[in-house]
């Protein structure tokens, strides 16, 4: 596991560890084995709801979204609005093209997130390592025209949804909820046992109804570091 160090706004003295690839992973992990060799001032936020380790997170946008799948599609029980959208959604992309694991998909499509975030060099070059490494793809096609790609990682028994970069010329046909329910469709027909959407309190993702759990957090700071961030529960260093 690597570190890198993060400043306080507008502190130019003051920083923690975390882990590198917090901002990149649906989920950090900590071991026992882990807490002796963490630099300190450390701060891992976005913890697994089920690691051992860690304070339980309060705040109403740290919590899990996962949704439970049933053995038929059918048999989720989302949002009424949602079930019509995906019908009418369904409608729209008739004509779309899907292509699984498709080469070079995130080079592809990668201008649409940076136009939105604006990312900095260093972290999406990690960012794309990672997702190559780690993830698999779902291409949308109208004819030869790539419409987005959605981002998706398989662990064990479950999916975790990363993301969707997507041409915003093409609003109207929802390519980002067309491609999340194909994606939940194929996991169902692949046993997988959850679909993570990751952590947040976004109405997209509250629509599929999922279990929220409070994610964790873990900090090893000092009182000052700990005041400015706004933490109440820390292991407090010098």
């Amino acid at each position: 596991m690597k570190y890198i160090k993060v400043f306080l706004e507008d502190e130019p003295n003051l920083f923690y560890w975390t882990w590198q690839d917090i901002y990149f992973m649906p989920y950090g992990w900590l071991e026992k084995k882990d807490l002796k060799k963490l630099p300190v001032p450390f701060l891992m936020e976005e913890i697994h709801p089920d690691c051992p380790i860690g304070f339980e997170s309060d705040e109403e946008d740290a919590v899990s979204n996962i949704i439970e799948l049933p053995e038929k599609f059918e048999e989720i029980k989302i949002d009424s609005d949602l079930k019509k959208d995906l019908k009418r959604i369904e409608k729209k992309n008739s004509d779309t093209r899907i292509v699984l694991n498709e080469k070079n998909a995130l080079n592809k499509s990668k201008k649409w997130f940076l136009e939105l975030w604006k990312e900095e060099k260093k972290e999406f070059k990690r960012r794309l390592y990672l997702w190559k490494k780690k993830a698999f793809t779902l291409s949308a096609y109208s004819g030869e025209e790539l419409l987005g790609v959605h981002i998706a990682l398989q662990e064990k028994d479950t999916v975790f949804y990363l993301g969707c970069w997507w041409n915003r010329e093409h609003k109207n046909k929802c390519i980002p909820t067309f491609l999340l329910k194909k994606d939940v469709e194929n996991s169902i027909q692949n046993k997988m046992k959850y679909y993570d959407l990751g952590i947040g309190d976004e109405k997209y993702k509250k629509n599929w109804n999922p279990i929220e759990k409070p994610t964790k957090y873990y900090a090893v700071l000092t009182k000052e570091i700990a005041e400015k961030l706004g933490i109440e529960k820390f292991i407090e260093t010098k």
